[in-house]
């Protein structure tokens, strides 16, 4: 019991910070989403509403939670491609390999790309046509903590710990800037041998503790500082999963986004998803379904918000090669 009284005193500070509120937005110093990192890297992710914290367990963990990929046994390659309106496009694509002993590497590309907008020059006058593009470049590892240094409590056997290191570059006809910045993410997985918390999973991430700052011409765009919590609760032999996530920009004066979202295994071959956040970028309702055929897993999510309106996202992933932990 006091174990799990010094768990509760780790995550609590981390509750309370996600409801601070710092006037800092009002002088510009909260920073500006730009907006490859307002769309979902994850049909799964997208698909329970980007209720994905704690969830996070496949290869796609590298975009939500870096500690996800700590207790991959096999190596995975995924895809993903979204259209949007007017001709605008996004993907992204990841590849996972697990090192025996030391943890899983994860490397992942994405991708938002305009469709053509047309020129002019200070007189109005069409100069042609060009278009936007925003790519982010990350690499992701993640391992239990017990892997790193060996335990005695065996509640932070649970623990695994992640990183993500992301390369940004940002570009519009003739201007284009690069950014660097990085993310680190924990979680806690008590399995079945904690009584209190066996159901559970909890996760951690921290974007953007090194902010990339780019400047296009003259405008300096930054990312600001996202503290994300979440969990997730198993039931009926882990085919059902609910979970639940509050996500918190320090530095803003704007409310906390939240998202909740549920997913349901059936004959050990579909997943039913449905969803709902309340924020920014991918808000509002979500659904979706997933099929695993051999060692391939085909995903479909589509997303409903007032911003975008309907917004389908298609990916598909391959899990190959094995090996054991010790």
């Amino acid at each position: 019991m006091k174990k799990v009284i010094k768990l509760i005193l780790i995550i609590l500070p981390v509750i309370l910070i996600l409801n601070i509120k710092i006037s800092d937005a009002e002088t510009g110093r909260g920073g500006v989403t730009l907006p490859i990192l307002n769309y979902v890297a994850g049909t799964r992710a997208l698909g329970v509403g980007t209720a994905y914290t704690a969830m996070a367990d496949d290869i796609t963990s590298l975009f939500w939670n870096p500690a996800g990929l700590g207790r991959l046994t096999r190596q995975q390659v995924y895809g993903l491609f979204e259209p949007l309106y007017e001709g605008c496009s996004y993907f992204s694509a990841g590849y996972a390999l697990p090192f025996y002993g030391i943890g899983v590497f994860g490397i992942g590309l994405v991708g938002l790309t305009s469709g053509d907008i047309e020129g002019y020059n200070e007189k109005g006058s069409p100069i042609g046509n060009f278009s936007e593009n925003q790519t982010m470049l990350i690499i992701s590892y993640g391992t239990p903590l017990d892997n790193l240094k060996k335990l005695t409590s065996k509640h932070f056997r649970f623990l695994d710990v992640g990183a993500s290191i992301k390369l940004i570059r940002h570009s519009i006809h003739d201007y284009s800037s690069i950014a660097f910045g990085m993310d680190i993410g924990i979680k806690y997985i008590p399995l079945k041998t904690t009584p209190v918390l066996r159901n559970f999973i909890f996760g951690i991430t921290a974007q953007n503790i090194i902010p990339p700052t780019m400047k296009l011409e003259s405008q300096r765009e930054w990312y600001p500082f996202k503290l994300k919590f979440g969990t997730a609760y198993r039931a009926f032999y882990d085919t059902l999963i609910i979970a639940l996530e509050v996500d918190q920009i320090v530095g803003r004066e704007q409310p906390a986004e939240i998202a909740v979202g549920i997913e349901y295994w059936t004959f050990q071959l579909f997943r039913l998803r449905m969803g709902y956040k309340d924020g920014f970028g991918a808000g509002g309702f979500s659904c979706g379904a997933g099929i695993e055929v051999n060692d391939f897993t085909f995903d479909y999510a589509l997303n409903y918000n007032s911003n975008w309106g309907l917004v389908h996202q298609f990916a598909v992933s391959l899990r190959f090669g094995e090996f054991k932990y010790k």
